[in-house]
């Protein structure tokens, strides 16, 4: 069938039509990728031996800081809230950290299927879990820098409190 000359200009704006198998990301792609794939798997070994060892600091903390508090005789129940309490802020830190390092593991298994398939749906996996991994840290900046704020102003308000009663008390 021949081209009409007197038809509207068209273009297909998505590229070619998707078929059963057609779809194949370009070897430069994959090339790029699979360069990043040991550095992300070294980077998501190291975040799981941070959460391991974190855990394990907390479960000792529990353990030692439960026989050292008991020695301490009339503060040991000030003692032990605050062991129990660096205790649970490490293991707290420990869990926030298991799930970077999944999405980081995740997308290292999807960058070797990618390699070896080919695939826009590899692809497209990949650059899911790398989506998720950048979203959860960006959240996790956002409350840090809320913490901060909330932080600063708590420091300032209380500096200001002990400077106004300490002066409140230097004319008595």
């Amino acid at each position: 069938m021949e081209a009409n000359p007197y038809s509207t200009p068209s273009a297909n704006l998505y590229g070619a039509a998707s078929g059963a198998g057609g779809d194949a990301v370009s070897p430069s792609t994959i090339a790029q990728l699979t360069g990043t794939k040991p550095w992300v798997r070294f980077m998501s070994v190291l975040t799981w031996i941070g959460a391991i060892i974190m855990v394990v600091v907390a479960l000792f903390m529990l353990l030692a800081g439960s026989s050292g508090v008991a020695q301490m005789g009339e503060n040991s129940a000030y003692g032990a809230g605050a062991v129990a309490g660096m205790a649970l802020y490490f293991g707290v830190i420990a869990f926030i950290i298991i799930y970077p390092a999944m999405k980081m593991w995740k997308y290292a298994n999807s960058i070797g299927r990618l390699a070896a398939s080919h695939s826009v749906a590899d692809l497209d996996a990949a650059l899911a879990e790398q989506r998720r991994y950048w979203k959860f840290n960006g959240i996790l900046v956002i409350i840090g820098l809320c913490l901060a704020v909330v932080g600063i102003i708590a420091g300032l308000a209380l500096g200001l409190t002990a400077m106004s009663m300490k002066a409140g008390g230097a004319g008595l």
